[in-house]
């Protein structure tokens, strides 16, 4: 089987893949080759940046702002595992929250008016169980009372 040709287009790709925190096996098998070329490819190409504290508080700003490790990752050059373990450290990993302290606060407005979970759950685009989550179960006891306007 003859060789692929490495083209500075493929290189680019592999660097953007690697950003995103694909492993060289991941990224040689998407893109036909052997996981040792893309190494030595990246090798030359793609210097590993020194993680300062400026770039660990830059982290944690973009992601108390909700960014995605990923969004982070690109807009601050650095690879998306870099990312993952330096919030993680921080306990500011897992999943971007959708519910910020703004939609917390309509839940609980749309909430006092009357409305039901599944009603601020449509509302706000967000899913029935999130809603719960946030607002904590109703009992059966609660809903009769709330419907009767006792509480």
């Amino acid at each position: 089987m003859p060789r692929k040709k490495v083209t500075p287009e493929i290189v680019e790709e592999m660097g953007r893949l690697r950003g995103e925190g694909l492993s060289y096996g991941k990224i040689a098998g998407r893109l036909g080759l052997n996981p040792m070329t893309v190494y030595n490819h990246l090798r030359k190409k793609h210097k590993r940046t020194r993680i300062t504290p400026e770039i660990i508080e830059r982290m944690v700003d973009l992601r108390k702002r909700g960014s995605t490790y990923g969004e982070i990752s690109k807009e601050l050059g650095v690879a998306f595992q870099t990312v993952a373990i330096h919030m993680q450290a921080k306990k500011m990993g897992g999943r971007r929250k959708k519910v910020t302290e703004e939609v917390l606060e309509e839940m609980k407005n749309l909430r006092g008016g009357g409305a039901s979970q599944k009603e601020i759950a449509d509302k706000l685009n967000l899913s029935h169980m999130t809603v719960s989550r946030y607002l904590g179960g109703e009992g059966f006891f609660e809903k009769v009372k709330r419907k009767m306007g006792l509480g």
